[in-house]
């Protein structure tokens, strides 16, 4: 009997925290990626993956977004986003949402603190993408509510999919995921 109550309690509590968490405070949007390929034709020619996406804060007090962007791909390669400044300005105008004097932060930068009623806008780079890529798996951790990712109730990564039409990316799929691939790699690129 106690049992039963104890767990009639949890959920109640579960239900009272859903409700008052279902206007988010934390606003993620995303574009889909681009292909860049840094001086293209020459024997230094490097392939990229370029992801923008936005982190705002709707609340009027801080919120704590312990970020990261993993990529994962059809041909193996997994790789943790990265800023290369010299080639910001070439990228940038890639940008569907490019206006003179924006500034751009990586997950590493843009990680922590977000001031009450603000947008971070960030770029994921990822570098020597191999041409034949047919699908993206784009893994970020840290943007779900910390009650989730804190305890482990949830897998707390959120997945997108792309596959590659033509000359662009389609978006497949979105969504929190099961799907622990980043997890395998922070282990292996460790050297654990």
């Amino acid at each position: 009997m106690k049992v039963k109550i104890l767990l009639v309690g949890f959920l109640m509590i579960i239900l009272s925290i859903s409700y008052r968490i279902d206007a988010s405070p934390l606003d993620f949007s995303w574009n889909a990626p681009k292909t860049y390929v840094h001086n293209e034709g020459t024997s230094g020619e490097i392939r990229y993956i370029i992801w923008f996406y936005n982190l705002g804060n709707t609340l009027e007090k801080p919120i704590l977004v312990p970020i990261e962007v993993f990529l994962m791909t059809d041909t193996g390669e997994k790789c943790l986003d990265t800023y290369y400044p010299d080639i910001m300005e070439h990228v940038a105008k890639l940008d569907e949402d490019y206006q003179e004097g924006k500034k751009y932060q990586c997950a590493i930068i843009a990680k922590g603190e977000l001031a009450p009623k603000t947008t971070k806008h960030c770029i994921a780079m990822f570098e020597d993408i191999d041409p034949k890529v047919k699908r993206l798996d784009i893994f970020v951790t840290g943007i779900s509510h910390f009650f989730f990712w804190r305890w482990r109730m949830i897998d707390y990564s959120y997945k997108i999919t792309y596959e590659k039409e033509f000359d662009h990316w389609k978006l497949i799929e979105h969504g929190m995921s099961k799907d622990a691939s980043h997890r395998s790699y922070e282990f292996e690129s460790r050297d654990w």
